[in-house]
Formats: C-alpha cells, structure tokens, sequence
C-alpha cells in the first residue's frame, strides 16, 4: 500500500526516490498519481517526506489533482540548459537534474524507478551518478520498492477493482446475449443476412461493450475456439465462423480507463450443446477450480494452490507442469498473478521463484485450465478474488459458470 513507502525506503536504505515517466507507460507513476494522466512527470520524494510532482504547463491541473505539491518544468527551462551545454541534451539534463536535487535536497542514495528506453536510462543514469559525487545511484531487482507497496491494496482499491469488474462481467452477459440471438445453420452461427457470423464479428461487439463502460482493452482479449482454445494466449481467429459444440475460451481482462485497474475473469462454455467427452473435461477443470478456491486462503504460500492444481489433476491423469515443465498439453501454466494497475504483478500463485504468504489486501487471479490443441480442444476458467482486511475472501468477478450458451 502507499502508506508502506516510507518504510519500504528505510528497509532499502534510500534517502530518496525518483520516478520518471509517463503514466500510460509506468503503473508505479500512475500508482502515485492516482489516476491523474501525465506525460514526462518526475515524482521525487526524500527519507523525510518531502515529495514534489513536476510537470509540464500542459498538464499543470492533473498533476494538481493528485494532492501532491507541483513544480513545472519551466521552473527549470531546458533551452537554458541547453544554450549553458552547447546543445548537449545529455549533459543538460543532467545539468537540470543537479539543480533540481540540489533545490530539494537530494543526497545519499537515490532509487530509480519508471519507464524509459533502456539504453538512455543507462547512459543518463551513469552521467548523473558520475556528475553527482553526493548521490549514489540505486536498481533493484524486481520486485522493487513499487512492486511491493503494490502487492497488496487496500480496502478502496479493492472497491475501484470490484466496479472493474462489475463492468467487465456485464460485458460477457451482454456477449453471450449477442450469441444467443443469433440463428443457426448446419451447426454454424449465421447473421441475419445469412453469413456466418466469425469471431471478428463478436471481437468488434466487445470493443463496443467495453468502450460503453470506460473500459480500455489494453491487451487483446481472448475468444479462442476449438484447436485454437488448445494454446492458451490465441487470441482467436478473425475469419472462423462460431460452431455449436466447440470450446470457446472468452478471457477477458479490460482496464478501467476511471482508475486504471484491470480485471481478468474467464469462462469457457459451448454454443448449443456439448459433446459428452468435451463436456467432461470442462467439469474436471471446474472441479479442481471449486476445490482450490474452497481452500485458498490467507497465511498460506501462493504455490500450494499450484501445487495442488497440478496435483489434482494428476490424479484425473493428466499431464502438468509440474511433473512435466516441458509438456505443451494438460495443465501448462501456472494458477495465477497479482492483479492491479498492471494486468499480472505479484503476488504470484506458481512454484517458481519467490514465495509469499497471502494476507489481507493480496488480489489474484485463480486459473485453472486444460489445453489439447491437436485434439481441438481447450477449457480454463478464472476469477480474480481479493482477501479483505478480516482475510475474507471477495470475488471480484462474481459471474456465473456456465457450460453451454443456448442460441436460436
């Protein structure tokens, strides 16, 4: 959370931290400024609490709007910099940073966060650090300062992450409404000038969903049938005509263009009907969806829940990750990841690498699946829930499974 900034720096010996960038393009900028759309904003803040938000004249009222005490740019005019370098862009920008820590009072070591081009980010920070003999230059590793405030929110967000999701599941209502009106033709949708109706059809119907809710689809969403169901991040194919009996894979993970919160939410259903075989796989994912989430719970590591998903469906004899790391079919991927202001952040429901506990604050998604491509087939279904201050859990997605989708 925010409030755990002060002494994440302290616990990372950093008299001070800079983040620099756009908030389109950094979420730990868009994570302090709330919201508030800024372009080449530097957010600085000291051990002591002093913060300063510098933006240009353009955008003076959103950085206003984030509460924090605002400085412009032309209080620190680059062409001047530039005349004093000979038009060195380098060396003035180094030049306008010396100025400006030395007007706040920047020293000792100094955390670096946001976006740039890696290459100028290092040639920029190796002359600053060389040009400021009483600042140390420091990285991190992720998961850096930001990425740890991050992890767990607090009880508005969760409240901003609970309408993200509200809107995103009205979308799949409406979209299974959109299927279901539709007729058929020798198990083929068909539109009412009698073509058949293709997945682009009902990709340009969900933008149209999304935009009417503020909704942002910053990532392609996923409506996946049949073989292409069978490779998890397909993303569909334009021209296929939608067919009665196929597993349809809709992942949806829209972000609220009010807050910039994501939500990821997917249901994997058939049109018309399900054959008996496909129909059982679907009900052994949702088997193993229902028993992680009755068992999920605060105080535990993320991985558990994956190593129990891989171990459920081991016993249902099918191939994971987890018994396999190279397998390309059964159960491929990991449970799930942090949800927020970037699409997947920690806390991370896998096996690998750093293990947290789940506590209260925590948002993540749970994702089970089973993916067969060359048998033309895949089936996963994902909620984002939240643990609440008490540890409760919240499903932020709150949408029901259903099988199979009823058309004309």
């Amino acid at each position: 959370m925010k409030s755990d900034i002060p002494q994440l720096m302290i616990d990372r010996d950093l008299d001070a931290i800079v983040v620099y960038g756009s908030t389109d393009a950094s979420s730990d900028l868009a994570y302090l400024t709330g919201g508030a759309h800024l372009e080449g904003a530097l957010f600085l803040q000291t051990r002591a609490g002093d913060a300063a938000l510098f933006s240009s004249v353009l955008e003076r009222e959103n950085a206003q709007a984030t509460g924090y005490p605002v400085r412009l740019w032309s209080d620190f005019p680059f062409s001047r910099y530039l005349k004093e370098t000979g038009n060195d862009p380098l060396a003035a920008r180094v030049a306008m940073w010396r100025d400006i820590f030395t007007a706040y009072g920047v020293r000792g070591r100094v955390g670096f966060y946001g976006m740039s081009d890696m290459g100028f980010a290092w040639r920029f920070l190796s002359a600053l650090d060389e040009a400021l003999p009483d600042i140390q230059v420091m990285g991190e590793i992720p998961p850096n300062l930001f990425g740890s405030a991050r992890e767990t929110k607090d009880a508005r967000e969760i409240e901003m992450m609970r309408a993200a999701g509200k809107a995103a599941t009205a979308v799949i209502a409406n979209t299974f409404d959109f299927l279901s009106s539709h007729r058929t033709r020798r198990d083929t949708l068909i539109t009412e000038d009698g073509r058949p109706l293709t997945i682009g059809d009902v990709k340009a119907f969900i933008r149209l969903e999304l935009a009417r809710r503020n909704l942002d689809e910053v990532h392609e969403n996923i409506f996946s049938q049949g073989r292409d169901a069978g490779v998890p991040h397909n993303a569909g194919n334009y021209e296929a005509p939608l067919q009665l009996g196929q597993t349809i894979i809709f992942d949806i993970f829209p972000r609220d263009r009010a807050t910039g919160y994501f939500h990821d939410i997917t249901r994997t259903f058939f049109l018309g009907y399900a054959p008996d075989e496909l129909a059982e796989k679907w009900l052994d994912v949702k088997r193993v969806f229902d028993e992680v989430m009755a068992d999920i719970r605060v105080g535990e590591p993320g991985g558990k829940y994956q190593q129990m998903t891989c171990d459920l469906f081991e016993m249902m004899n099918y191939p994971t990750i987890c018994s396999d790391p190279q397998t390309t079919v059964g159960y491929i991927h990991s449970l799930g990841h942090g949800v927020g202001l970037d699409i997947h952040e920690n806390p991370r429901l896998s096996t690998f690498g750093r293990q947290t506990l789940l506590k209260p604050g925590h948002v993540v998604s749970v994702e089970p699946g089973l993916y067969y491509p060359d048998d033309g087939w895949g089936v996963r279904i994902e909620d984002t829930i939240a643990f609440d201050e008490k540890g409760e859990i919240i499903n932020l997605s709150d949408f029901p499974y259903e099988m199979v989708i009823p058309v004309r």
